[in-house]
Order: C-alpha cells, then structure tokens, then sequence
C-alpha cells in the first residue's frame, strides 16, 4: 500500500498518480487532506509553481471523491485568500462537492469571486499540469458563478453582489453573463433547507480556531533560548519578551506576493493594536509579528514593512526575526509553512495567543481572523493569568466602558479646559487680584495669595491640553477638536498681549470648550466602531 507520508520523495507524475489512487479508494480518501497541509514534506524544495499544481490536483481530486468536513476548511481557506486562478477554479469545484451545502458557504465564494474577477483566465482540468486549450478549459470565475448557482437560496446573502455582476460596468465578458443570470435565477428560486441560518457562521465542528484549557498547553521550555532581533536591532529570547504576560503573535514574511495573506496580516495587527489601546490593554497584552524568512527579512525591511501598514513598534509591540533556535521555533508552533532554500513556497494564515508562560492558548488557522475576536480571546487568557497569580478568583479585567469616554481622558480634558479659563481671567498684578475676587462676590477672600509663577503653569497645562487633543485626534483621524482648541488657545494667548483685545478671551474659552467636547466625542465614536468590530 503506498504511504502518503514518502510521497515527498516523488516525481510530479508519481505524486499525481498517488492522489488519482486515494481519491479511487473509499478507504484512503481521508489522506487526500494530509497532502494539503503546507508543511507536508511532498512540498519540501518544490518551487511555487510546482506547488500550485500539485495542491490543485488533491482539491480536483476531492472534487471526484467529495470534500469532508475536515477538508472543507482547506478549501474555504483557498477561497478567502487564494489569488492563483488554478488553484480558485478548483477549490470552486471542490466545494460543490460538499454534501452539506449551507448559507456560511456563500460569502466565500463570493469573496474569491470578488478577488479574482479581474484576474480571470483560462485553467484546465483535463490532466495534470496541462495548459488549456480553445477546445476544454474552465476559469475561475465561471467555476465560482457554477458554484453559486448550486447553492441556490443557501446564497441569498450575497444576491444583491452577484445581480451587481450583470451591471454594464460589472467587469464580466458578455460569455459569463449567461452564468450570472443562471446564478441569479437559482439563488431566487427554490427554498433553503435552513432559511434562518446565520451566513456568517461554518458548518457545525468546522472552524478555524482552536483553544486549549490551562492544564493541557504544552510547554514553552523548548524554545525559551530562542533569539529573535527586533525591528530596531535590538536582541531578545523568547523567555524574555513572551514570559510574565499574554501576548498576541502573527507570522508574515516581507517577499510574500499575496496581498490577502502577509500584507492584509499585518495591516490587521495594527488594526489590532489600536483595539487594544482603545480599550487601556496594550501594556497588559504584548504583540508580536514574527518573519518565516529570518535570512532575508533584516531589522530595517520589516521595520519599514510594519510602519508602511501602521503597526505600532516599541519594546511591548514589536517585530521579530529569529536569529537562533528557528527550526524549534517552527516545531512548537507547528507553522504551516514550507520552503524552496530558504524561500517560501506556501504558507497558511496563522494567528496565536500565548499565555504568561508563553504557552499557546489558541490559534487562528487558514481563514482570516477577525481583530476583535483576537482580542476578546486574550483578555480571557488575562484575566485567567491574573487569577493564576493571585491562587483564586480575582475581579477580571475588562475593556473600559465604549458608552463613555474613558475617566483618564475625562479628567485631561476638564482640567486642560480649566487652565485655559485660568489663563484668560489670571489678573496681571495682585491688585487686580482683589479686585477680581469683589467682581465675583467673593470679597472676603481678597487675602487670598497672588502666585505670579502660577500664570506659567495655567500656560503649560493649557499646552499639555492641546496636545492631548491633537494626540487623540491623530488616533482617531478626526482632526477637527484639535483646530478648534487651537484657535481658542490662540484667541487666550492675544487677549494677553495687551493689545485691547481682551474680549477675544471669552471666543478663546469657547472654542477651547467647543473642540475639547468634540474632541472627546470623537474619541468615544472611536471606541465604539473598535468595540463593534473592524471597520
């Protein structure tokens, strides 16, 4: 009986004639999902192009035997961030041959339908590796407009995007139109065996992450001595950066030429970080974005790789290339990659969150992860680390309120006002300190002190306003509540020149009021777009 597990030792023909025979046997069929797995050794050394053939034919393959539920993630997987037309077509294929065909289907091949559709173009399925012909090829598109014409009604979520195909401007040649107005006419007809099911939500014991309770992670000890360089060039092991805290950690390299994968990543991972800034987290919860090519991905590359997509970098949150320890490093991992030399040839989206220990508590494999639902999954491994510390239960840490700006930014904002005020009214001599004190009927008081050094220090807090208003504004990318509280701090400060242009002052204080309310309002907009989810 051949074995799958020495399929790496074989030539493209052999290996095509391996899963022509698994999927002919009931009894073996299961294996054809092993040869999906990207760090299967039948990858080893095989160049990009050779891989793509190879994947290929196993999904082809599933298409004739049918896809089980442990396959199904594989090809859901191709359809949310494949980009190789060959591969596309045939994870299209692939899915019609799903028993269970259901409505958390259809954004997927939606989704692939919406990434590839400008990038159609001829594929066959005839043989292995075979070009196509004008006499027998399919394409991407045309195997995912089939696709969603064998979901029917399971894919009415998506009708309004597929009738939007049929548009002047829809981007499909006239040929395709008759596979549109198929698609259409069986999404609306019929009824769906499940008209209530959620379309956001896979199959029953089909998903992408994985969690493991407290007793039962493995260790970390094998990979403590790792060494990573950071984006900065600064040298930390494993122990050091990972231990004593939860951390949230994404795996990229900088050459990957898929924008769905590597890139979209990373860009998630600052999306991530301002999540967890917005909700007071981001010195209790670390992040890390480790390369898989450590030879070619130096400080200054993926420095610039994570500032171009907005990641935050200092000693919490950081980029990482491993200098020593890398094959420990993608055995504790299991990372789903394989490599040509030292290029990579395929590799899956992954996503973990380690505990204090530094311990994997739960993975987001193959479909891209939503940025709050990582966070809200780390916030579980916090607080369970705090109650490991204290020996018992503890008050969990929570986000802070999203129906109210948080009490720190509060109080920044009601003092920040209050020495603008102060500035505006502060007299210019302890004469007109009494005086003042009379105006407001409190006359009695006119003994109190005349602090000439406290003006300076109303001037510094108004400065310390105006620069948290700008800050929060630069994160939320409202800027509005800073211009305004500019131009009352710029009011103020002529009101005191002696110019005569005292009353400017009252314009000062409202406009100062004016954008620090705003600017508030802003911030609590922001909180509430991250607490609902990405945007």
């Amino acid at each position: 009986m051949q074995n799958v597990a020495m399929a790496g030792a074989r030539s493209e023909t052999e290996f095509a004639s391996l899963v022509d025979a698994l999927a002919a046997d009931p009894d073996r069929r299961e294996q054809l999902t092993e040869l999906l797995r990207e760090d299967h050794p039948v990858y080893d050394q095989r160049g990009a192009a050779t891989t793509v053939r190879m994947r290929g034919w196993v999904l082809l393959a599933l298409a004739r035997a049918g896809v089980s539920d442990a396959a199904l993630i594989f090809v859901l997987e191709e359809l949310d961030a494949g980009v190789d037309a060959y591969l596309v077509a045939a994870a299209a294929r692939a899915l019609r041959s799903y028993p269970s065909p259901n409505a958390a289907l259809a954004p997927f091949a939606m989704r692939a339908l919406t990434n590839i559709r400008y990038h159609d173009e001829p594929v066959s399925f005839e043989g292995y590796g075979e070009y196509a012909d004008s006499s027998s090829y399919t394409t991407p598109v045309r195997e995912l407009l089939v696709t969603l014409a064998w979901l029917g009604p399971h894919a009415r979520g998506v009708l309004h995007e597929v009738e939007a195909l049929r548009a002047q401007h829809g981007g499909l040649p006239k040929k395709l139109l008759v596979e549109v107005d198929r698609a259409v006419e069986a999404i609306r007809g019929g009824q769906a065996d499940e008209p209530d099911a959620d379309c956001c939500t896979l199959p029953n014991g089909l998903s992408s992450t994985f969690s493991w309770a407290l007793g039962s992670r493995r260790g970390s000890e094998s990979i403590e001595s790792t060494v990573f360089e950071d984006h900065g060039g600064a040298s930390v092991t494993f122990r050091e950066f990972f231990r004593g805290h939860p951390s949230i950690v994404v795996f990229f390299y900088t050459r990957c030429d898929n924008p769905l994968k590597c890139s979209l990543t990373v860009t998630k991972l600052a999306r991530l970080q301002k999540l967890l800034e917005a909700q007071g987290l981001d010195d209790q919860i670390y992040t890390a974005a480790i390369t898989y090519d450590p030879a070619f991905d130096l400080p200054a590359r993926i420095h610039a790789y994570g500032q171009n997509r907005g990641v935050r970098m200092d000693d919490r949150h950081r980029m990482l290339r491993a200098t020593d320890g890398v094959n420990a490093l993608r055995s504790h991992f299991k990372l789903g990659v394989n490599f040509i030399e030292s290029l990579v040839n395929r590799h899956r989206i992954e996503a973990y969150i380690l505990d204090a220990e530094g311990r994997i508590a739960a993975s987001f494999e193959r479909i891209q992860w939503d940025e709050q639902q990582l966070v809200d999954r780390a916030i579980e491994v916090l607080n369970e680390t705090s109650n490991e510390k204290s020996g018992g239960p503890v008050p969990e840490v929570s986000p802070r309120p999203v129906d109210a700006p948080a009490r720190g930014k509060t109080a920044s904002t009601m003092l920040g006002t209050l020495a603008s005020v102060g500035v505006a009214f502060f007299p210019k001599c302890p004469i007109c300190w009494a005086g003042y004190l009379s105006m407001f009927g409190v006359a009695g008081l006119e003994r109190i002190p005349y602090y000439p050094w406290l003006q300076p220090l109303l001037f510094a807090v108004m400065l310390i306003n105006l620069a948290s208003v700008w800050l929060r504004g630069r994160s939320t990318g409202r800027m509005s509540g800073f211009y305004l509280v500019s131009a009352g701090a710029f009011a103020i400060v002529v009101s005191k020149l002696g110019l005569g242009l005292e009353s400017v002052a009252i314009w000062g204080i409202a406009l100062t009021l004016a954008g620090s309310l705003l600017s508030a309002l802003n911030a609590k907009g922001r909180r509430l777009t991250a607490r609902g989810g990405p945007a």
